[in-house]
């Protein structure tokens, strides 16, 4: 398993993690249900990273971006110093995966 997939994988699993105990920890200020659920599909994600194959790079490179678009309207309504880092996560993700998919198609 490449470095980049490594990095992907560990990072998805800990946000996926990270983001059920925000919402315990903040409610509805952390997103409530929606992040809940990104965090199951997260840390499914990055299990599923640990895979071989191309689809687990698809996921790791489209559910992230989707979430780090959600994060960033979220932000822009209310600044949150988590879901800050969270979207942070998503890009470094998304990143490790299309560098991924390329590599694969090189």
């Amino acid at each position: 398993m490449s470095q980049p997939r490594k990095l992907a994988s560990a990072l998805l699993l800990f946000t996926g993690v990270a983001h059920l105990l925000y919402v315990l920890v903040a409610g509805d200020a952390g997103g409530g249900a929606g992040s809940a659920i990104a965090g199951v599909i997260y840390f499914g994600s990055g299990l599923a990273l640990r895979r071989p194959g191309a689809w687990p790079l698809w996921l790791g490179a489209v559910l992230p971006a989707l979430g780090g678009l959600g994060g960033v309207q979220l932000l822009l309504a209310r600044f949150d110093p988590v879901m800050l880092l969270f979207v942070g996560i998503d890009v470094v993700v998304v990143a490790c995966c299309i560098h991924g998919l390329v590599k694969r198609a090189a």
